[in-house]
């Protein structure tokens, strides 16, 4: 039995709200097409709104040639060990709406919710 997804709460005020750690399942984890970063993007838990985040890969000193190497189907490359974006890092909404109340100086235009991924 297939469930449709609540749609996105543009009336959800905005709210600074750390939603801990979150269910996986409508996330995904993929190259992005510059081909120098790894693109995780699904439903915002609180606000349901596609939201998406490009996390650059190669830079100095953050042991990424591995990872990037598994993404994009290369061999080689031995480089240090490093959480995978999708579960390795905090998430933000990125929805791209001004829900209400937003301020005019936040980093990430969305609800306000940031979580981690549980593996």
């Amino acid at each position: 039995m297939s469930t449709t997804p609540p749609p996105h709460d543009h009336h959800l005020p905005y709210a600074e709200a750390d939603l801990g750690e979150v269910d996986g399942t409508p996330f995904s984890q993929s190259a992005a097409p510059d081909g120098r970063s790894v693109r995780v993007s699904g439903t915002c838990p609180r606000c349901h709104g596609r939201t998406g985040t490009e996390f650059r890969r190669g830079n100095p000193g953050t042991g990424t040639k591995g990872l990037f190497d598994r993404l994009s189907g290369r061999s080689g490359g031995t480089a240090q060990a490093e959480p995978e974006p999708l579960h390795g890092e905090v998430h933000f909404c990125e929805c791209g709406h001004g829900h209400p109340s937003i301020p005019s100086d936040v980093r990430f235009v969305g609800c306000g919710a940031s979580w981690r991924i549980a593996p």
